[in-house]
């Protein structure tokens, strides 16, 4: 199922990867044409190929993703969500982050990624600009 509301695309997330569903993470999710930032101080990996990689291999780490808080800021067909994440890994420390992507109204009225950075303000620390 899309998203049809700006803050559903993160909830879609945490579904589809929960349940190790990267082909509906890929069709239901990002644009043709989206980029994420696979970590902090890493090169941006642009279409959904480059995008589909960099999932993966979040996949391969066989966590389970939990949503904490999120927050959607609409103006027309775009909107910019914060989402305060935690994935905990068997046999490893959890993560935590804050996301900082923006999602675009598609044709339909779903929402997908434009740009998903998982890692929002971290990018900066990872630029050593704080």
């Amino acid at each position: 199922m899309a998203a049809t509301e700006p803050g559903q695309v993160i909830d879609q997330f945490a579904k589809f990867y929960n349940s190790g569903d990267l082909e509906s993470l890929m069709r239901d999710l990002y644009e043709d044409d989206a980029v994420i930032i696979p970590e902090p101080g890493s090169e941006t990996a642009r279409g959904k190929a480059a995008i589909r990689e960099v999932l993966s291999a979040f996949m391969d780490m066989k966590g389970t993703i939990q949503i904490l808080a999120t927050s959607a800021v609409v103006n027309g067909d775009l909107a910019l969500t914060h989402t305060r994440w935690r994935l905990d890994i068997p046999d490893g420390e959890p993560i935590e982050a804050v996301t900082a992507e923006i999602v675009r109204r598609q044709p339909d009225g779903t929402w997908k990624y434009a740009i998903d950075n998982p890692w929002g303000g971290a990018v900066l620390d990872a630029m050593g600009q704080a």
